[in-house]
């Protein structure tokens, strides 16, 4: 039989946290893993450079989004950006601060930071037990009994539980929504998940025509008609829909409506920098010089090359060959109303398997918010992404992580 005070259920970011946390305040603590190793997602993260967190992070955190508002406060309060760098310099790890203060190991490595954590656990001898799959969760009046199967001789016991398990993005890495399930049969409920931080499915006859196209510009999510959120950033069209960071931001809102089955529309803004009084100055000027070059040629420079036929046809501009000047005003103004407000249709996420986080999760209402204990069963904690707590893109996910993690380590370890 295999024994620990603290049994830390899986091995990423907020489990190593947390077993780091628990091992420094003195417990008996071990991690069980799914997969053959730990820190397999934290490698995907950051374009494989690991943005660990941002700079901008201070309450009132907008950038945290749960179904029970502020739930996130108390956590993110005692364990923030300041406490995280000190922690990670600890281990040996120093930073460098990228554009909109995303904060990378200097090495911008991902590597580094699973490699740092293994330093750590290997310092504190803390065991880890790798391709261990928990399929059932039992509770006994002493604590809690981890098995692979049902009656299965390979057990792992424990006196308290700390669930890291995450949610359903990256299946690869081992976060594959199993645990919810084991979670539903101890008590807790399972608020809707859908991807979150993920491109997203327009329904476009011509995208394969404009598939790589990028450019600057905002991205903004419309559901039933209704502006619910815009960001600025490079777009990228690709030939299922769109990505990019501002899309990435704005996909939460997206996934979660269209699984609604709401009206959600996608609308880009390719000129950024003008007003519409500026840019139908602009282009008046700009055809109004080049009158008797054809309209494809005309907008050479001024977009992208592969878009030009694409948005002629969209503004009604079937010949792309027509000269400047026989341009008709409604032509022309639909031309500018595509530039500045380029709409399509919604029609879901690119899936989980592609998606950077799992919105929705274990329902707070049943977690103590200050020490992530269950208000349900006693000594059992959780921490990450496994919650119904999701973070904006650019470290605010892995924040949560390196927060929730401190604060249930430290509580399982003192309480």
């Amino acid at each position: 039989m295999i024994y620990h005070d603290i049994i830390v259920l899986g091995g990423g970011a907020s489990g190593l946290m947390a077993a780091i946390t628990a091992k420094d305040f003195g417990a008996d603590v071990a991690i069980i893993e799914g997969t053959d190793r730990v820190g397999r997602k934290i490698l995907a993260t950051g374009n494989g450079r690991c943005n660990i967190s941002n700079s901008t992070i201070k309450f009132p955190f907008n950038q945290y989004h749960s179904n029970n508002k502020n739930f996130f406060n108390s956590v993110l309060s005692q364990f923030g950006v300041e406490e995280t760098k000190n922690f990670f310099y600890s281990l040996g790890l120093p930073f460098v601060e990228l554009q909109n203060g995303k904060l990378y190991p200097q090495s911008l490595q991902s590597s580094s930071v699973v490699d740092i954590f293994r330093f750590a656990i290997e310092d504190r001898c803390i065991p880890v037990y790798n391709s261990f799959k928990v399929k059932n969760i039992s509770t006994t009046k002493k604590g809690f009994i981890l098995s692979t199967v049902d009656n299965s001789e390979e057990v792992i016991h424990c006196t308290k539980l700390i669930v890291a398990c995450g949610g359903k993005s990256a299946v690869k890495t081992g976060s594959d929504g199993s645990a919810y399930n084991l979670l539903k049969s101890l008590g807790h409920n399972v608020t809707r998940t859908y991807p979150a931080i993920v491109q997203l499915k327009l329904d476009y006859g011509r995208l394969k025509a404009i598939s790589g196209v990028k450019f600057d510009g905002y991205a903004s999510v419309f559901v039933d008609d209704k502006e619910i959120r815009k960001e600025f950033g490079e777009i990228l069209f690709t030939d299922y829909g769109i990505s990019g960071p501002p899309v990435l931001q704005i996909s939460a809102i997206a996934s979660l409506n269209t699984e609604l089955n709401k009206n959600v529309k996608i609308k880009v803004d390719m000129m950024p920098k003008m007003t519409d009084d500026e840019l139908q100055s602009f282009l008046e000027n700009h055809l109004g010089m080049l009158s008797y070059r054809p309209i494809c040629d005309a907008l050479t420079g001024i977009i992208n090359k592969k878009l030009i036929p694409v948005i002629l046809k969209e503004a009604g501009i079937y010949d792309i060959h027509i000269p400047c000047y026989e341009l008709s005003w409604q032509q022309k103004k639909s031309l500018m109303s595509l530039f500045k407000n380029w709409s399509f249709k919604c029609t879901g996420p690119n899936g989980f398997n592609n998606a950077q986080v799992t919105a929705g999760g274990i329902d707070t209402n049943d977690i103590d918010d200050n020490t992530l204990e269950s208000k349900i069963v006693p000594n059992l904690y959780f921490c990450g992404e496994i919650m119904d707590v999701h973070g904006d893109c650019g470290g605010y996910n892995l924040q949560w992580a390196w927060s929730s993690g401190f604060a249930a380590g430290k509580a399982a370890a003192k309480n």
